[in-house]
């Protein structure tokens, strides 16, 4: 049996770390440039560090399934739920080439 056959979710849940990571970094780099403003409610009152460092924690903890039985999980719901995720990193990171772009063009 392949790789990708026995473990089904590894590649979802590895783009979602990597989707995390670039939004937190960028994150803290429009904080700290003061082009952006947090949207999140729950971390709007942090500082830019500590925004990244949730941020690269929760990363560190996605990244902790990939050594789970969860990647084995054949299940429908779980793979629909990490891609839906994944649109919805993908479409905050096009608002930060956005943001980025009105920045610095």
């Amino acid at each position: 049996m392949s790789e990708q056959l026995r473990t089904p979710l590894k590649k979802p849940i590895w783009t979602l770390v990597v989707l995390n990571l670039a939004d937190g970094f960028l994150t803290y780099w429009g904080l700290l440039a003061g082009a952006i403003e947090e949207a999140n409610p729950l971390l709007s009152g942090l500082t830019p560090l500590a925004i990244f460092s949730v941020k690269l924690l929760l990363s560190a903890c996605l990244a902790a399934f990939l050594f789970t039985p969860l990647v084995r999980l054949e299940s429908r719901v779980w793979r629909y739920f990490l891609l839906a995720a994944n649109f919805v990193y993908a479409g905050i990171l096009s608002l930060h080439v956005i943001w980025i772009a009105l920045l610095y063009l």
